[in-house]
């Protein structure tokens, strides 16, 4: 993956539990198009530095973790990344509640976007707070004839988000503070099932994805090709 150092241009609250941070920088200027949804591995400073170090040394995954690209402007160059912060401590939401303007961030990437099949019969994405940017983008690049559900999870009324997505998808908030409930998976078990074959995209704590992973498995429709189902932290 290459790396590229930005600057912090933007900080703005989405809610008590989601910081948007706007990204520059020179090195950005042939960041690939179109990977909205697709992880990157954000580089962050060691302590005493102003400018993580970039590059392959002893150690240095230490101080990467992975983020999603929520949006980039091709033509201004500017990278939108949403970090959940305020419900966990961690290398990058210690260093997101405490980002201002000018600060640096490393970036390497980025990877594969994970969710592809945008013109299946149907849609199904199921995400928690920390899945949310990635859910969130790729509802918005689904094509106008889409339709299809969203199961979001958030841990207060506060904390939901207006989402560009087509009128065929249905988006439900699913306010859970208790993070050792699946209340994504009674949701999913609830709703309606819609004729055709999903695609299915799953982002939440890892036991709970896989629970809900093994519901949708032995629903109509399912094939493993068009499912994305991924632990994206562990309780």
């Amino acid at each position: 993956m290459k790396m590229r150092m930005t600057q912090v241009a933007q900080i703005e609250d989405l809610g008590p539990h989601m910081r948007r941070i706007t990204l520059i920088g020179d090195d950005l200027k042939d960041f690939p198009p179109d990977q909205e949804s697709a992880h990157f591995k954000a580089i962050f400073p060691q302590p005493g530095q102003t400018k993580p170090k970039l590059g392959i040394y002893a150690g240095f995954k230490k101080w990467m973790r992975s983020y999603t690209i929520r949006a980039f402007n091709q033509q201004t160059k500017v990278l939108t990344v949403d970090f959940a912060v305020n419900d966990h401590k961690g290398l990058g939401t210690d260093w997101a509640n405490n980002a201002k303007v000018g600060d640096y961030l490393g970036i390497a990437g980025p990877g594969d976007t994970k969710y592809t099949n945008y013109d299946a019969d149907w849609h199904l994405l199921v995400a928690d707070l920390t899945g949310l940017p990635a859910a969130a983008a790729a509802l918005e690049k689904l094509p106008k004839h889409a339709i299809g559900v969203a199961f979001l999870q958030v841990p207060t009324e506060q904390d939901k988000q207006l989402i560009h997505c087509p009128e065929g998808m249905k988006i439900n908030w699913v306010i859970n503070p208790d993070l050792t409930k699946n209340a994504l998976l009674m949701a999913v078990e609830n709703t309606s099932w819609l004729s055709g074959e999903p695609a299915i995209f799953i982002a939440t704590e890892s036991s709970q994805m896989k629970a809900i992973k093994k519901y949708v498995k032995n629903m109509p429709g399912y094939t493993n090709k068009q499912t994305y189902a991924s632990g994206y932290w562990k309780a």
